[in-house]
C-alpha cells in the first residue's frame, strides 16, 4: 500500500522526511480513471503464496520503522504488481479502497488485524504468519498491527495500484491519494523468477 494526492493531506514539507522519501509526493489531482483489474483474486492469490515461499526474493528487503510503516516495491508488471511492507505496534493504512485494483496479501511475520467495512458495520479477521487477506476491488478496509511484535506482509495488486480513497467510519470518503510509480527492486533474472513463483521447488 503506496503513497499519494489529495488537498486534505498535509503538504509534502509537513510531513516527516523518511515517510516523504519512503512512500510519494502530495500533489493536486484528481482521481485517475480505473481499468477493469486484469487478474482475479485466485490469481493474486497464488503469487502472494508463490513470493511468500521464495523467501531468498523478499527477506533481504525486509524493514520495519517505529515511525512509519515501511514499504518496498518488489515487482512490477503491466497486469499487477507486488508491495512489501512492515509493521510496528500501532501502525496501520486507516479504512481505504484500492482504487479499482484487486488485492491479495499474505502476512510473513508477526500477526495482523484486517478490518472491513461493509452495511452492515465493521468485521475484523486476525492474521497470523501464512494468514491470507483478499480484497476484491471496490472493498473498503483497513490493516493493522496491534501487537507488539513487528509484522511484515506482501501484498499484490492487479491492476497495479494508482489511487487510494480514504474513508471515516460509516463509509464516507474523506480524501484520495495518488500512488507514485516508483522503480521495482526485483529485475532481470530475479524478477523472472518472482513472475512464476508458484512454479517454485518446495
Amino acid at each position: 500500500m503506496p503513497v499519494p494526492t489529495s488537498v486534505d493531506r498535509p503538504a509534502l514539507a509537513d510531513l516527516p522526511s523518511r515517510a516523504a522519501a519512503r512512500r510519494v509526493a502530495l500533489a493536486r489531482s484528481a482521481r485517475r480513471p480505473t481499468e477493469p483489474p486484469a487478474l482475479g483474486l485466485d490469481a493474486l492469490t497464488a503469487i502472494a503464496l508463490g513470493l511468500a515461499r521464495a523467501e531468498g526474493l523478499w527477506r533481504p528487503h525486509v524493514s520495519h520503522d517505529p515511525l512509519s510503516r515501511t514499504s518496498v516495491r518488489l515487482v512490477a508488471t503491466d497486469a499487477y504488481e507486488v508491495w512489501l511492507l512492515g509493521w510496528t505496534d500501532g501502525q496501520r493504512v486507516e479504512l481505504h479502497d484500492h482504487g479499482g485494483a484487486n488485492a491479495a496479501f499474505v502476512v510473513l511475520d508477526g500477526e495482523l488485524e484486517e478490518i472491513t467495512l461493509g452495511f452492515a458495520g465493521t468485521t475484523t479477521k486476525r492474521l497470523a504468519a501464512g494468514g491470507l487477506g483478499t480484497v476484491p476491488a471496490g472493498v473498503i478496509h483497513d490493516v493493522v498491527n496491534t501487537r507488539p511484535a513487528v509484522a511484515t506482509s506482501l501484498h499484490v495488486y492487479s491492476n497495479p495500484l494508482r489511487s487510494m480513497t480514504y474513508y471515516d467510519p460509516e463509509g464516507t470518503a474523506t480524501y484520495t491519494e495518488l500512488v507514485e510509480e516508483v522503480p521495482a527492486l526485483l529485475t532481470g533474472a530475479t524478477q523472472a523468477r518472482a513472475l512464476h513463483p508458484a512454479r517454485l521447488a518446495p
